[in-house]
């Protein structure tokens, strides 16, 4: 069995199914997976870390997924104060020992929200690359803007069919994570 603790907003939670229908969940039923959920809808970055910072996990928990960036973009926070929350968190894992997974912003169905999440999915990207594991789920959600749209409720938040997309997606990828990282 293999662990990680997840921190994040909606994406993480699950909204508006909960965390038992999010991807983490799916993740988990698809494999060997135990991922457990501080997701919290409405969390910015920032607030992320912080929670992050002031949770105790357990002792067999030595990796971190972290997925943000959406709620900032949301109330206009600037790019670069999401990233520097990002290498805050970097930063952080190293000194704790934590191995550190960032989950690339989802395109949305919201072409004028999308042009900000491609900036800040190549921004990540540029600047975490070399750092940690970066773990993309935009394929299980569709690369055109109809299949975004049947992705999606409401643009940003996917139907339950789309969770358990990217969970089954996602399980093979942090598993090979996981596994090269605990050895």
């Amino acid at each position: 069995m293999y662990y990680a603790a997840c921190f994040g907003d909606s994406l993480i939670q699950g909204f508006p199914f909960g965390a038992r229908y999010s991807w983490t969940a799916a993740a988990e039923e698809a494999g060997r997976l135990r991922l457990l959920n501080y997701g919290l809808c409405g969390d910015c970055c920032d607030d992320i870390l912080q929670r992050l910072q002031n949770t105790v996990l357990p002792e067999y928990v030595r990796h971190i997924i972290f997925l943000g960036g959406a709620n900032d973009l949301l109330q206009m926070r600037p790019q670069k104060f999401i990233l520097a929350d990002l290498d805050r968190t970097c930063r952080w894992c190293e000194e704790k020992g934590y191995r550190l997974c960032i989950v690339l912003p989802l395109i949305s169905s919201e072409p004028e929200l999308n042009i900000h999440l491609e900036k800040l999915k190549s921004s990540i990207q540029e600047s975490f690359a070399k750092r940690v594991f970066l773990l993309d789920l935009q394929q299980p959600l569709g690369l055109t803007q109809k299949q975004r749209k049947q992705s999606y409720l409401d643009g940003v938040h996917p139907t339950a069919a789309a969770y358990r997309a990217m969970g089954i997606y996602a399980e093979p990828l942090l598993e090979q994570w996981l596994r090269s990282e605990t050895v």
